[in-house]
C-alpha cells in the first residue's frame, strides 16, 4: 500500500527538474540489444552482423544528456556517424520533452526511473503509445 500511494504521488506531482541536471551516459538500449540478440539478426549474412554491431558500439560509446539549465546537449547517431545537438527541455509531470534546435522536431520519454545514479527513460511514440523498451543511462 506505501509502494502505491508513493508512486500515486510522484505521478502526481511530477519529477523535480533538478535531479535531472548534470552529464548522463548511456549504459543499456534495450530495443537494440533485442534486435543483436533476435534470430533474424543472428541468420543475417557476417556484414550485416558486424556493421549492425557497429552501430550498436558507436551509440554505446558517444550519446550522453548534459542538462543544463532549460538546455540539453546530446548526442545522436546517423548513417553510422555521431550528431551533436542541442535543444530546450522540460518536464510534464513524468514525461520528459525536448524540443531539437538543429531541426523542427520534439522527443516525448517517458521517465521510467530516476535517482541520483539511474535514469531510465521509454520513448513515446506521436500517437501516445510508450515504448515497451527504452534505454538506460547513468549519471556522470
Amino acid at each position: 500500500m506505501k509502494t502505491f500511494i508513493l508512486l500515486t504521488f510522484f505521478f502526481f506531482i511530477g519529477i523535480d527538474q533538478k535531479h535531472l541536471i548534470g552529464e548522463w551516459k548511456i549504459e543499456s538500449f534495450e530495443t537494440f540489444e533485442k534486435i543483436l540478440n533476435s534470430p533474424q539478426f543472428i541468420e543475417m549474412d557476417n556484414e550485416s552482423q558486424i556493421r549492425g554491431m557497429s552501430v550498436y558500439q558507436l551509440y554505446m560509446d558517444n550519446i550522453y544528456f548534459k542538462f543544463k539549465g532549460d538546455t540539453l546537449f546530446f548526442n545522436d547517431v546517423k548513417n553510422e556517424m555521431i550528431i551533436e545537438k542541442i535543444g530546450i527541455w522540460y518536464l510534464e509531470k513524468d514525461t520528459l520533452i525536448i524540443n531539437d534546435l538543429e531541426k523542427i522536431a520534439t522527443y516525448k520519454y517517458l521517465i521510467d526511473e530516476l535517482n541520483e545514479t539511474k535514469l531510465s527513460l521509454k520513448f513515446i511514440f506521436p500517437d501516445g503509445e510508450v515504448a515497451k523498451t527504452g534505454r538506460i543511462f547513468k549519471k556522470l
